[in-house]
């Protein structure tokens, strides 16, 4: 409940919704962001930059809604994988598929981690930096289980640079994106969060 003090302490102003992203300007990020990767994912017959994501999120939200969102998309990346390319229903591929979840969960960690970390650097390189050590972390943690699978070919030089890739592309269009919307969005809905702000 809004007491009179708060009103008039001016958390509730104008002026208070522009500077700071209010609930709706933070849901409707997300939700963009959110359709935005399941886009991606149909496009790319289920091949979603889940490391380009956690940077996304990890620089605009905090690590708890970046945790709820990410495994949205994991999941919607999982219906997506049995439900339209039917993947084989197979204990392998469910293992697999938690892996990926985990994988994109630790690479989420990893990318906050990195953010905070290098909160005062350069905003370009802290977000590559994050990029790299997201996708670094995810592949990492994908290789054990694929290794004891044996699905090892996953893993040639040439595929891992092309996911890299995918999510550098994705980074970039991210970006673009969010500055596209926090000009658009501004005078009628408060400030949406930004990914390339100053500091």
């Amino acid at each position: 409940m809004i007491t009179p003090n708060q009103w008039n302490d001016g958390r509730y102003d104008a002026d208070f919704q522009i500077a700071h992203p209010s609930f709706m300007a933070n849901f409707i990020w997300l939700l963009i962001l959110t359709l935005s990767a399941v886009g991606v994912t149909v496009a790319l017959s289920c091949v979603t930059p889940f490391a380009a994501l956690a940077v996304a999120l990890a620089g605009t939200v905090g690590l708890s809604a970046s945790l709820r969102v990410m495994t949205v998309v994991w999941l919607a990346n999982q219906v997506i994988g049995f439900g339209l390319f039917h993947f084989p229903r197979t204990v392998e591929t469910v293992v697999i598929g938690i892996v990926i979840g985990a994988a994109a969960v630790a690479g989420t960690i990893a990318a906050w981690a990195v953010l905070n970390r290098m909160r005062f650097s350069p905003v370009l390189l802290r977000l590559s930096v994050a990029l790299v050590v997201s996708f670094g972390i995810y592949e990492l943690a994908l290789v054990a289980p694929v290794v004891f699978l044996g699905e090892l070919e996953t893993f040639r030089p040439a595929i891992v640079a092309e996911l890299g890739l995918v999510n550098a592309v994705s980074l970039a269009g991210i970006i673009a994106l969010n500055e596209i919307l926090a000009a658009l969005c501004r005078p009628w809905l408060g400030r949406i969060p930004r990914l390339v702000r100053s500091w």
